[in-house]
């Protein structure tokens, strides 16, 4: 019987989606797991029938049609926008088909999606692919004063990195998750064989109440401070996430509340 974790990384790696040190270990187990390989010759096995015996079927006239009207509508509705199938003139058909053949119809008939409501998605998946890789972080230390400088040598602003080992909650090191196409600093802590990703963007409006949901089953709490919004992810409970984020909430208060009375 394959893991529900390895069951994932097999896809992940079916997929192309890990990277080099993550193909390392999974082949290596591969080799050395008859198991393993049998469910990975399996997946394979599936895929090339599904593509063999199910091929993708072209878009009836009628929903290409409906589709590209839609797309032409909304795209005349914005007087700043460039028409793009407009544009095309005769391929627009031809390109909404490929869409609608490509499994795209119904992200193409929905509303467009804002960045802000793509950031949570983003956030749980980079958490569940640094679980998955085997690489949870990009700089390894429990040192602050390492971890700071290296997220600020990545990124244009510097983000805060706060001591959190005495209340339970070690911090093992950071990394650069990407939302809406720009990087945002990510701070990995440990509680017991739990991890917590929290990442740091820009304010925006919002409470400043930590607001609780649940995102494919991972504990997911956000909230803004002022002059940031935090995201802090975990497969912990809510009640213990929860309690980091009073936790780290109250250190990064005194950490501020410090730097604006150190002396220039």
């Amino acid at each position: 019987m394959i893991a529900p974790a390895d069951d994932l990384l097999l896809h992940a790696y079916i997929d192309d989606e890990l990277d080099a040190a993550g193909v390392i270990e999974i082949e290596r187990r591969l080799a050395a797991e008859p198991e393993l390989a049998q469910e990975r010759d399996r997946l394979l096995a599936l895929r090339a029938a599904i593509r063999t015996h199910a091929p993708r079927e072209p878009a009836p006239e009628a929903l290409r049609a409906r589709i590209e009207a839609k797309l032409v509508g909304e795209e005349a509705a914005r007087p700043t926008s460039r028409n793009f199938f407009v544009r095309l003139g005769p391929m627009a058909g031809l390109a909404a088909s490929i869409a609608v053949a490509g499994g795209l119809a119904g992200y193409l008939a929905a509303p467009r999606a804002t960045p802000e409501s793509e950031t949570m998605p983003a956030l749980v998946y980079a958490h569940m692919r640094s679980q998955i890789s085997g690489r949870p972080v990009d700089v390894a230390s429990s040192d602050r004063h390492t971890v700071k400088p290296w997220l600020a040598a990545k990124l244009p602003v510097s983000a805060l990195v706060v001591d959190l080992s005495s209340e339970g909650f070690p911090l093992i090191g950071g990394r650069v998750d990407i939302v809406a196409g720009v990087g945002a600093p990510t701070l990995v802590f440990k509680r017991r064989e739990h991890l917590v990703s929290l990442t740091e963007l820009p304010a925006r409006a919002g409470a400043t109440t930590p607001m609780f949901e649940t995102q494919h089953g991972y504990s997911v709490e956000s909230w803004n401070d002022g002059s940031h919004f935090y995201v802090a992810i975990s497969d912990l409970s809510p009640a213990e996430l929860q309690a980091f984020v009073g936790i780290f909430r109250e250190a990064a208060a005194k950490e501020l509340s410090g730097a604006e009375r150190a002396p220039d």
